[in-house]
């Protein structure tokens, strides 16, 4: 670690600090500067080890490689100035994002030899300005553009990549990033991350940072949905549990999205739940906000499935039909409940199969598995859950005696 010391281009181990902050997208204030010269500090005197996360950025602020670092020196690496995947996404400069996307080689397309892409280094070096740039540019998207088209959002969200493959004399630089950004929404959900410590709401809605492709899947007519779990993000869930009261909010709202028959359906962020908790266990006094948020989506769902079972009742309302008759009450519930589902546990669909009706209710329903001192919150939280098993449990009713 002596070339900190001897390194002009830092002159001091604090201002080593101060851009070691910058590069990983924190705010460089004396408070900050002052922890992480503390721990550079333990680290040089051999009282704390460098950790995984640091030796990306070490590498880069230092110019060496990894091996140089963990070896002190003794096994130096060679330095190459042709710059690689890892070394693109921790750049700072828009002009090296520009030649390195339009290389002629196209490296910026493959996995390198540890499998990962130019976007999971860029995730990885939390490199907002260069991942809004190349979204800003075009060259690379995380939801589709094509919002009408949900055949498109029904596995993914139609992520994808502008830059192209190049032609001979580089027949096999094969299309690998534009493969990944489809495959897996865990990238999206990872930008979502920092644009959400970026407080960038614009960009969360245009990541969808709310949605899950589960809640484009349900119908009466396929197979159950995608398990919601399949979506779940550590991170962005750690981040949202310390991200400031507006970008709560945002998360705590209803939204709106239109399936394939046409049905404008609302739903809440999946994972709310499970928010709400971390909010609670950490104090936070959102919490009881959320709670409220949650509550109104769940009786919405609940009154909407109630007149949807009524008008379902009030069409077997007709003289063929004795609801005095135990038999024939139950094959009629039966009928009814035939098209209520309730997938992954948390998603209901119902759809009004009548002669010409098109009526139909797609959302989700929202649970928490807490307790508070507050008695107020514990309230709140007892009718939420009752609010939810109510709905778990909906049946038709038929009032007074025969039906006609």
């Amino acid at each position: 670690m002596s070339r900190i010391d001897n390194n002009k281009r830092f002159g001091s181990r604090r201002q080593f600090c101060r851009e070691y902050l910058a590069v990983k997208g924190e705010q460089t204030d004396n408070e900050r500067i002052g922890k992480m010269a503390n721990r550079l500090s333990q680290i040089l005197k051999g009282e704390k080890g460098i950790q995984l996360y640091d030796l990306p950025l070490f590498c880069q602020l230092l110019e060496v490689s990894c091996e140089d670092i963990l070896s002190a020196g003794k096994c130096p690496a060679p330095a190459s100035t042709r710059l690689t995947n890892y070394a693109a996404a921790f750049s700072q400069d828009e002009q090296e994002w520009e030649t390195y996307v339009n290389r002629e080689d196209s490296p910026i397309l493959n996995a390198d030899e540890f499998g990962k892409t130019f976007i999971d280094y860029a995730l990885e070096a939390r490199n907002y300005k260069l991942l809004k740039y190349l979204m800003g540019k075009g060259y690379i998207w995380f939801v589709g553009p094509d919002e009408q088209n949900h055949s498109t959002y029904f596995t993914g969200f139609g992520a994808g990549t502008s830059i192209e493959k190049k032609t001979f004399p580089y027949p096999r630089n094969l299309n690998v990033l534009d493969a990944q950004l489809k495959m897996r929404d865990e990238l999206r959900t990872h930008m979502t991350a920092l644009a959400i410590q970026h407080r960038d709401i614009e960009m969360l809605d245009q990541l969808h940072a709310r949605e899950i492709p589960s809640l484009y899947q349900i119908s009466a007519f396929s197979s159950a949905p995608t398990a919601c779990e399949q979506y779940y993000n550590a991170e962005l869930m750690d981040v949202l549990t310390h991200a400031d009261n507006g970008i709560l909010e945002y998360f705590s709202e209803e939204f709106e999205i239109t399936d394939r028959v046409g049905f404008s359906n609302r739903f809440l962020f999946p994972f709310i739940g499970e928010l709400i908790e971390r909010l609670l266990q950490n104090n936070r006094p959102f919490a009881e906000y959320m709670l409220k948020d949650a509550i109104r989506h769940n009786q919405s769902v609940y009154d909407q499935l109630s007149v949807l079972l009524t008008d379902a009742v009030n069409f077997y309302k007709r003289p063929d039909y004795d609801m005095t008759n135990i038999v024939i009450k139950n094959d009629v519930i039966r009928g009814i409940l035939r098209y209520l589902n309730f997938f992954d546990g948390d998603l209901v669909s119902y759809f009004a199969l009548l002669p010409g009706t098109k009526k139909g209710l797609r959302s989700n329903i929202i649970q928490v598995n807490a307790k508070s001192a507050d008695t107020v919150i514990n309230r709140l939280i007892t009718e939420l859950n009752e609010l939810y098993n109510a709905i778990r449990h909906i049946t038709p009713r038929f009032e007074g005696g025969k039906e006609q």
